[in-house]
């Protein structure tokens, strides 16, 4: 049997889960010009600057991809901030990357203490889209759901 989780337990573990999301999401591969690729030239590309042509430069630590287990994480946590609105949904987000509540306040126009009630607010709201997520459809629902692409193939 499980054991049963106080609020704020369940809060600390969607934060968590939140930041993991937002982890994985910065390590997922980007093109370039951080759009995804549609049309390819059969030319070679023609290197952007000088350090191109030598390859990567050191200065610049290889990430690893995060893994397919990160990934279903993150497609089970995304649906969580729907139930936000726009605002809500960005300082969300903004906490779970690392921003700090000063940089924050700056960018949103609030002072840090109403800027961390409305925070409050708001990951209440996720917790509970998190808990419905977990009774109603189960603990393993993202890997159960059918993917975007299985849905276009289908239609």
């Amino acid at each position: 049997m499980a054991a049963e989780l106080t609020f704020a337990e369940v809060r600390r573990v969607v934060i968590t889960a939140l930041e993991r999301a937002a982890d994985t999401l910065k390590r997922l591969p980007m093109p370039r010009n951080g759009m995804p690729g549609r049309e390819h030239s059969s030319w070679p590309m023609m290197p952007g600057d000088p350090g191109d042509i030598c390859g990567p430069a050191a200065s610049h630590p290889s990430r690893t991809p995060p893994g397919a287990r990160a990934i279903s994480e993150l497609d089970r946590v995304l649906p969580w901030l729907a139930a936000l609105d726009n605002t809500d949904r960005r300082l969300v987000w903004a906490r779970a990357v690392g921003l700090s509540w000063s940089r924050l306040a700056r960018e949103f126009g609030m002072n840090v203490g109403q800027l961390r009630y409305r925070w409050n607010g708001a990951i209440d709201r996720v917790v509970a889209a998190a808990a419905h997520d977990t009774t109603v459809i189960g603990p393993g629902a993202a890997l159960r759901r059918r993917s975007c692409q299985t849905d276009r193939i289908a239609r």
